[in-house]
């Protein structure tokens, strides 16, 4: 059985390698504060929270977005028919350029350079999958209808609840002030316009009703989190390995979300930190949870 102090000391070598390495802006300072969090009763709570986070390195992440723009090629081969016409790999590659020439990559939200779906652009230009799509922003997507784009592919890191996605479709407005749209009304508009939603990974009872209520927008999902998935849940895998944490820091996280009055199984299923420094807005609420400055938050959202 690993002791306290060797447990301490194999965490921070595994937290102190994200902070360097993995997740930008996250240093000496953010962690320390973030422990201080918690009472010396409960100083194994905190580390053991922060051993439970998952992240994936730049090679993983740029795997998973190399695999969703191959989904994405086959899914646009099959529906083009293509699939059916048994035609040479020359043929299809050509054919290929073509349908890239007209489409367009739109990040969910580019308004702002520290969401979510900004870091993945460097990503799939540097995989080299989809050469000659143009890049532009959600309220360019109308004059590119008008010039006869036919395929527009958004893209996030991960689908929680579902409701940022369906909010950005069927709600949001956008475009100039003279010339608002939203999208659920412009697809019905633009029968023959494709769109698509990439996103790295996503909890499968949110992926399940983001389906239903977006039918237009066909979801390519590279990681599925199953609804039981939860990294704090007494069954969990992870405490097979680490058993004697478990009662103490299950009872500490009943208490706090208690305290805090927030609630959430898709908030408490997916603690994922990618290589370009972001925290999912689907991650375990109690890291990154501030009240009236009583709880410091590992990373500022």
């Amino acid at each position: 059985m690993v002791n306290e102090m060797e447990f301490e000391a194999s965490v921070n070598k595994k937290v102190r390698y994200m902070a360097n390495h993995i997740w930008d802006g996250l240093g000496n300072t953010q962690i320390d504060a973030f422990l201080k969090n918690f009472e010396k009763e409960d100083k194994m709570v905190g580390w053991t929270m922060l051993d439970m986070l998952i992240y994936y390195s730049s090679e993983q992440e740029q795997s998973i977005v190399s695999n969703l723009i191959r989904q994405l090629k086959r899914d646009i081969w099959i529906e083009s028919g293509m699939a059916k016409q048994d035609l040479p790999s020359e043929q299809i590659n050509l054919e290929f350029e073509k349908i890239l020439r007209k489409m367009c990559l739109v990040p969910v939200d580019d308004s702002n350079p520290a969401a979510s779906a900004f870091g993945i652009t460097p990503q799939i230009e540097v995989s080299k999958e989809m050469p000659g799509v143009t890049y532009i922003n959600v309220d360019e997507i109308p004059l590119m209808v008008a010039m006869k784009y036919k395929y527009f592919v958004f893209y996030d890191d991960l689908i929680g609840t579902g409701n940022q996605f369906e909010k950005f479709w069927r709600h949001t407005e956008f475009g100039s002030k003279s010339n608002r749209f939203k999208l659920s009304e412009l697809v019905e508009k633009n029968t023959d316009v494709r769109f698509y939603l990439l996103t790295l990974g996503g909890c499968e009872a949110g992926l399940q009703r983001l389906k239903k209520s977006v039918p237009k927008v066909k979801i390519i999902v590279s990681e599925y989190f199953p609804e039981h998935y939860d990294v704090l849940n007494e069954k969990n895998e992870y405490w097979e390995l680490n058993p004697d944490n478990k009662d103490v820091v299950c009872e500490f996280i009943k208490k706090k979300e208690k305290e805090l009055n927030y609630y959430s199984k898709y908030s408490k299923n997916l603690p994922v930190l990618f290589q370009r420094g972001r925290a999912s807005n689907t991650t375990l609420s109690l890291y990154w949870y501030g009240k009236d400055g009583q709880w410091e938050g590992l990373h500022k959202r």
